[in-house]
């Protein structure tokens, strides 16, 4: 079985940056208000604790009937409805709780976006003055106070309200990434250059190589950006965004406006803050800021992926897919979202419609291998191996030369022949993925274990396993089969050490406790294979291992 991780990502915000001021909730003083209010508030808590924002919103709503001006509930409340993407009524409470509690961060904050959605520019910039200098805030508000100002044709206030960032080296990015956007807003396209040249210098990210690709065709330098496009697709090739901007800009379509207005360009901030805190692993500020940029730029797509991102993190599987369904058929987000819904449509055991989703998918595109993959992967976790086994084959038809790091899907698909009775095309799938990466562990184990189990090249076979030990030294599956592996070839005494090790890193393993008791069997410690055998059993064996374990306990290992 192979245990992968996601390889970390670079952030522009350090992680002290990322403690956001819309985090903080206290319990409020609820006062004897009567069994109706204390329900609701209860209800509400318990809501928010299981990240059933929509449903703690509503029991808040219930609580406020009752008491409408308890500036703890008017906050808590605010909040519950933003993550839930109720803006409005977010806003609409943050305008009362001002009242009673003027210096409310997250009030202030929220008001400034209900300017900004009315395209209130002046009024944007009162009320960003307004919000605290604490924590992100001393990021937020310098940037929507410097859109706000443009908004109002004040461009040199508003670098001037920007450059409040200056200084402070985990901003950075952001300074220079909205100085080339309001430079670039405001007609000064020699300054807007040089500022997106600093941004890229920097590191490149998705969303800033399609502002860099649009400003150059914009700019009447379209070879420029397809260069600069088609170096990152070099890098990132699965990328529809930047897939889609490149085919425009070589089809002598000029792209739409990147930033159309002041209101899109505060939405590019809270964007890009959300992209900064979900790599940071800080869910709820991240989105928190994904609905308030999508709340001000509604066609924002990249913001509901990286909203329903944070969802899927957090195993919000059913809430990732409301969001995933809004995105458009014809935005360059879409395929990417559908082969999202239909993951989340298997881990929520709706495998029927997963299976067909993805199928539809691999049919529309058949240059495409990711839908044939994701449908492999569903049925491999359903044990339908068989049917695992024909998606992973389509897909690798597809693929006209298999690289290195394909060895990942022929082991994945050499899996589910194997589970399936197709030893013999299994086995060359495992020989053909460590041809391609030799010293994978994982490879070496499954094939050394294979073959060990069907009494085949063994000593060869236990080599090969311990070659993955030497890399994987604590994974107890691996020095199992190691220990296995001593254990065919009459070494007991070392597959004793061995599996002994193993249950130590594995106790909850079936398999790996009935080794041990063979081995101990075999060097002669009855008693303790006896045990053995029997924890095998109590921890819930195959139902071709548990009458084995039984007459195991009945009559030993014979002679």
């Amino acid at each position: 079985m192979i245990r992968m991780h996601r390889p970390s990502r670079v952030s522009l915000l350090s992680a002290s940056v990322a403690v956001a001021a819309l985090l903080s909730l206290g319990a409020p003083a609820l006062g004897a208000t009567g069994d109706e209010k204390l329900g609701a508030y209860l209800a509400g808590r318990i809501a928010g604790t299981a990240n059933d924002l929509p449903n703690a919103a509503q029991y808040y709503e219930q609580v406020l009937a009752v008491d409408p001006n308890n500036p703890e509930i008017l906050a808590a409340a605010s909040m519950f409805m933003l993550g839930a993407g109720q803006l409005d009524k977010a806003v609409t409470l943050s305008q009362r709780l001002l009242a009673a509690d003027p210096a409310n961060a997250t009030a202030n904050l929220l008001n400034t976006v209900g300017a900004a959605k009315k395209a209130d520019y002046p009024g944007v910039a009162a009320a960003a003055q307004k919000v605290p200098p604490q924590g992100i805030n001393r990021l937020i508000a310098p940037v929507v106070e410097a859109w706000a100002l443009l908004g109002q044709n004040k461009p040199d206030d508003a670098l001037t309200a920007l450059n409040k960032l200056a200084g402070n080296n985990a901003y950075d990015p952001f300074l220079q990434y909205h100085t080339a956007l309001l430079n670039w807003q405001a007609g000064r396209m020699d300054k807007a250059d040089e500022a997106f040249k600093k941004t890229m210098s920097a590191g490149t990210g998705v969303r800033q190589m399609q502002a860099y690709g649009t400003f150059l065709a914009q700019a009447g330098r379209s070879q420029e950006a397809v260069r600069a496009l088609r170096s990152y697709l070099d890098v990132q090739p699965d990328d529809e965004a930047v897939t889609a901007l490149l085919a425009a800009i070589e089809g002598g379509k000029k792209p739409d406006p990147f930033i159309p207005d002041a209101r899109a360009g505060m939405a590019e901030l809270f964007y890009g803050l959300a992209t900064s805190l979900t790599a940071e692993n800080a869910f709820s500020p991240a989105r928190n800021y994904a609905r308030i940029a999508v709340y001000l730029r509604p066609e924002l797509d990249g913001a509901k992926a990286l909203l329903a991102t944070g969802m899927e993190r957090e195993e919000l599987w059913a809430q990732a897919n409301e969001v995933l369904g809004t995105i458009p058929a014809t935005s360059p987000f879409s395929w990417d979202a559908r082969n999202r819904v239909a993951v989340n449509l298997g881990r929520l055991n709706r495998t029927d419609e997963a299976v067909a989703l993805l199928t539809r998918m691999a049919d529309e595109r058949k240059d495409r291998t990711d839908a044939l993959m994701n449908l492999g992967d569903i049925l491999r976790g359903k044990e339908r191996f068989a049917d695992a086994a024909k998606a992973y084959d389509r897909a690798i038809e597809r693929m006209p030369q298999l690289s290195p790091d394909d060895w990942v899907l022929l082991y994945t698909r050499g899996t589910v022949l194997e589970r399936s009775g197709q030893w013999e095309r299994a086995e060359k799938d495992f020989v053909r993925a460590l041809e391609l990466a030799p010293d994978q562990p994982y490879v070496l184990n499954y094939l050394g274990y294979s073959w060990i189990e069907l009494g085949r090249n063994v000593d060869q076979a236990t080599a090969m396993i311990q070659r993955a030990v030497a890399q994987q030294p604590t994974a107890g599956f691996i020095v199992d089969s190691l220990g296995w592996g001593q254990y065919k070839l009459g070494q007991y005494e070392d597959a004793v050490r061995n599996l002994e090790r193993a249950v130590q890193l594995t106790p909850g393993d079936s398999t790996v406790n009935d080794h041990l008791g063979d081995a101990y069997w075999k060097v002669g410690r009855q008693r303790e294979a006896r045990f053995q055998w029997q924890k095998a059993l109590d921890l819930g064996p195959d139902e071709k291992s548990a009458p084995v374990l039984r007459a195991k306990l009945e009559k030993g290992l014979g002679g």
